[in-house]
């Protein structure tokens, strides 16, 4: 063997032996590579287990909120339903204060009985009026009654609102303006059912201001053309104190 093959076998050793220890090079990485991939994989499974655990548990609390909003709005309806109600007792213990006297309770409970069923502006000004009557704020309820009046003409509580302007302007001492306004009541609306009571009270006022013949007059009016009215027994009673009958003559002596 000369020199020129020595040195080519010596040559091809080298190169086995580099290839060799690639290999061997070669080999560890693909482990370490193998092992890295396999603790990558753990990691995303790791990873996504955790991700369905937040998913369930967001899920969870979803429906956790979903509930609660729902017995939120549950509570909010109770309590609406609740102050409701609340409100609708105080406004029917306010309608059941006796109104001042003078001021006629029966009328006036009847009239918050028909005014309830009623809704709008008017209505609401209507009642307001009443309520001022109840407690006893007549000035106001003046104000407010004429006001009705002035913008609700010829309605089915028209005839209504005059009469109790005649009440007020009656429990201020304002008795020549509560003849205006109950005279109002029988002349303007002659059909309605205030009519009766008008001309009672009517009555009253003109004795307050001295006028007891038309008292009398404004009386005897009503007991004739309304004499199954339920205030004419009063009226009659009323008639008797003002025109009380004639003593029996004296007979004369012998």
């Amino acid at each position: 063997m000369n020199l020129k093959q020595i040195v080519r076998v010596i040559s091809l050793v080298v190169a086995l032996f580099g290839l060799c220890s690639l290999a061997a090079c070669s080999e560890g990485r693909i482990a370490q590579l193998e092992e890295t991939t396999k603790k990558l994989k753990s990691e995303i499974a790791d990873i996504r287990a955790l991700q369905a655990e937040q998913t369930s548990n967001v899920r969870q609390l979803s429906t956790e909120l979903h509930s609660l909003t729902g017995k939120v709005e549950e509570v909010q309806h109770v309590s609406t339903g609740k102050t409701q109600e609340l409100e609708q007792t105080i406004t029917q213990l306010k309608s059941r204060v006796p109104p001042p006297s003078g001021v006629p309770e029966d009328l006036l409970n009847m009239d918050d009985e028909k005014i309830s069923q009623n809704t709008g502006p008017a209505a609401d000004l209507y009642k307001q009026a009443l309520q001022q009557l109840r407690t006893g704020d007549f000035e106001n309820a003046k104000g407010t009654l004429a006001s009705f009046v002035s913008q609700n003409p010829g309605t089915a509580f028209t005839d209504n609102a005059l009469f109790w302007l005649g009440i007020s302007c009656q429990k201020l001492g304002k008795y020549d303006q509560s003849v205006s306004f109950f005279s109002d009541v029988f002349q303007k609306y002659p059909a309605e059912d205030f009519v009766s009571p008008a001309l009672f009270y009517l009555s009253d006022s003109l004795v307050k201001l001295g006028n007891k013949q038309d008292a009398v007059l404004t009386l005897q009016k009503l007991i004739d053309e309304h004499p199954n009215d339920g205030i004419t027994p009063k009226a009659r009673a009323v008639l008797q104190e003002l025109q009380p009958p004639p003593a029996p003559a004296k007979r004369r002596g012998r």
